[in-house]
């Protein structure tokens, strides 16, 4: 099928955006990974600690940091590794931090709604029990909720880049508010994500997939939703 011309040019952005994880650059050359030049404009708002940088956090798989992100999925493994949107109510009154970038990033979540520039437009979002956050280490095997917003919400597409550099674009009908996807880590590399409404691409999120290794702490996070 011909793709329109915002298809072609939100394909265009989404290939050059994505090529090695970099999608902008601060201005003196450096390229940003996503959700760095996001985190930049927090911080010329007054929100949250400038970007510094860096790779992400040392921390092992089975250390706490990323434990609320993901669940240890039950029975057998899903035939496709991301569900279909469904419709999602948020529970603002649990939410107390949004991550950004590879180094998480805190911004209170009550300074972020509060943003208009910021909370504006489609984002996408992996959700934990008490936070949100861009950036997630998870082991194979394991599931996560990740939560689309869009104002408008309307049909649109998910796109992923795959760890061996395959684009991917599935279509879906993403709800006014917010949308709930699972996501199934079913291969070992980085997954990039992001969706796309009417030509109006959102932010971009990184989970990392990792082996598995036994959790040596309680796990309380949302399980990848069920068929």
């Amino acid at each position: 099928m011909k793709m329109n011309m915002n298809e072609v040019l939100t394909t265009i952005v989404l290939i050059i955006s994505l090529m090695g994880c970099a999608i902008a650059s601060d201005g003196s050359g450096v390229e940003l990974r996503p959700g760095e030049a996001r985190a930049e404009k927090l911080f010329e708002m007054g929100i949250g600690p400038a970007w510094v940088g860096g790779n992400p956090p040392s921390a092992s798989i089975c250390d706490s940091i990323y434990s609320q992100y993901y669940s240890t999925y039950k029975g057998p493994a899903p035939k496709k590794h991301i569900e279909a949107p469904k419709k999602h109510v948020t529970a603002d009154s649990t939410l107390s931090t949004v991550y950004f970038s590879y180094q998480m990033q805190a911004v209170p979540y009550s300074q972020y709604q509060s943003c208009a520039a910021c909370t504006g437009g489609n984002s996408l979002w992996i959700q934990g029990t008490s936070s949100w956050s861009r950036y997630a280490r998870v082991p194979q095997g394991s599931g996560l909720s990740l939560l689309a917003i869009s104002s408008t919400g309307g049909s649109g597409y998910l796109y992923e880049i795959t760890p061996d550099g395959r684009l991917s674009r599935e279509s879906y009908y993403f709800f006014p508010g917010s949308s709930q996807i699972g996501f199934y880590a079913d291969t070992i590399g980085q997954h990039v994500l992001l969706f796309a409404i009417g030509g109006q691409v959102s932010n971009a999120i990184v989970i990392d997939v990792v082996s598995y290794c036994p959790p040596t702490y309680p796990q309380t996070a949302a399980a990848y939703p069920p068929a």
